[in-house]
């Protein structure tokens, strides 16, 4: 295989490729041998040919530090200014103008890598991963991708898209006044400590309001950045009157969150985080908002893959149950699948119909339903696989072997 020890070898999985997708590098079979060319297209015929001859994986290289994107020394280096300004106000118990304007100076610094290079500047959200320092990282890495999704999203001018992305950058600083303990507690908070965890939007807002001429947009995304859709989040308040800013830093935060190794867990991989944030749906974060993130950075975040592959369950908004069967063509949310059962509830138990006829539904033109999760529970899914072999039900799509 080409490259050197200046290049990283990415592994890609066919089975979480759609059709007609291209990649930037060159394809490689395990054994070094080059299978597609950069920008080649995958058609369906392609996958299917590659698959039966190589294998579902397939390998490309990157190189280690970046290309014209912000490269480890930047990142480093936003790092290193934010650990600074953190540190200021933790002595101090004051956000300063001058500590402001230094915010500014760094989110105008990674506007300016991210118009350069946005593909490379999101990479380091999957990479760098390696400082201890959690709390300067992740204000880093909320900033970045906040800037990416409120860049596509092209519903802010480019003041408003400023205080935006500062308010993401800054929208933990209020766990500075927090005790640390809580913060690096290995196990589950006890109730006062949640109450505590809680108040941290409370902190940082309190924090940026006492600055001459606060932006109001920054105060707001750090105050209300997490709330819920089903208006059960920190405060409790309506998610509808809310302004978008904090929703759209919430996502990010989170996901930043989960794809980071904390005290109480290990870090989740970048398709578990989507899958989880998936399962959120109309729950924690409206189907839009989940939506927009998934189809703007999804395969960005997850080396050019689906976060599901074919042959995983789904539920749908109308309670069935179905497989994926392949990946919809402009919208990652929007798959493909068979509906072969429903769930069927009644007072004190839930119960899973299998039907005797299985439905083949494209959701990208079925109005009615909706994908609503990915189904992720291990006994669930073995029970699934089960009934579905006793009945002789779509067994060419059941990847994986079941215990017998």
């Amino acid at each position: 295989m080409t490259g050197g020890t200046s290049n990283k070898k990415i592994m890609i999985d066919l089975d979480y490729i759609a059709q007609d997708t291209s990649f930037i590098y060159p394809l490689y079979s395990e054994e070094g041998k080059l299978l597609l060319k950069e920008r080649e297209v995958l058609s369906a015929a392609r996958i299917k040919s590659i698959r039966e001859k190589y294998g579902p994986r397939l390998y490309y290289n990157v190189p280690e530090n970046g290309e014209n994107g912000i490269s480890p020394g930047a990142y480093r280096k936003a790092f290193n200014d934010t650990k600074k300004i953190m540190d200021n106000v933790l002595v101090t118990g004051k956000f300063s103008p001058d500590a402001y304007k230094k915010s500014e100076e760094i989110i105008s610094e990674i506007l300016e890598d991210l118009n350069k290079n946005e593909k490379n500047a999101l990479r380091l959200l999957r990479e760098m991963h390696s400082f201890d320092e959690y709390l300067y990282r992740h204000a880093i890495n909320v900033g970045l991708l906040t800037a990416f999704l409120t860049k596509k999203e092209r519903i802010y001018g480019e003041k408003e898209l400023k205080s935006v992305i500062i308010g993401a950058y800054l929208s933990d600083v209020g766990k500075i006044k927090m005790e640390k303990e809580i913060l690096i507690k290995p196990g589950k908070l006890s109730r006062e400590e949640e109450i505590q965890m809680k108040l941290h939007p409370q902190l940082g807002y309190n924090i940026l309001k006492v600055l001459e001429n606060a932006d109001p947009v920054v105060l707001q995304t750090i105050l209300f950045h997490h709330e819920r859709y089903d208006d059960e989040g920190y405060y409790n308040l309506p998610y509808d009157t809310l302004p978008s800013s904090p929703k759209i830093v919430s996502i990010c935060d989170m996901y930043d969150a989960l794809t980071s190794p904390r005290p109480f867990r290990q870090a989740y991989t970048p398709a578990e985080a989507m899958k989880i944030i998936t399962n959120t749906i109309d729950k924690k974060y409206d189907r839009q908002l989940v939506k927009d993130f998934i189809n703007m950075a999804g395969k960005i975040l997850n080396n050019s893959q689906n976060f599901f592959r074919r042959g995983d369950f789904c539920m749908l908004n109308t309670g069935e149950i179905a497989i994926i069967t392949d990946f919809g063509r402009w919208d990652v949310l929007s798959p493909k699948v068979i509906v072969f059962a429903r769930y069927e509830n009644s007072p004190g138990k839930s119960s899973i119909k299998f039907f005797n006829t299985p439905l083949e539904i494209d959701l990208e033109k079925d109005l009615n339903r909706k994908l609503d999760g990915i189904i992720v529970h291990d006994n669930l899914i073995l029970a699934i696989k089960t009934k579905l072999k006793e009945k002789k039900m779509l067994l060419e799509y059941l990847y994986s072997s079941i215990d017998e």
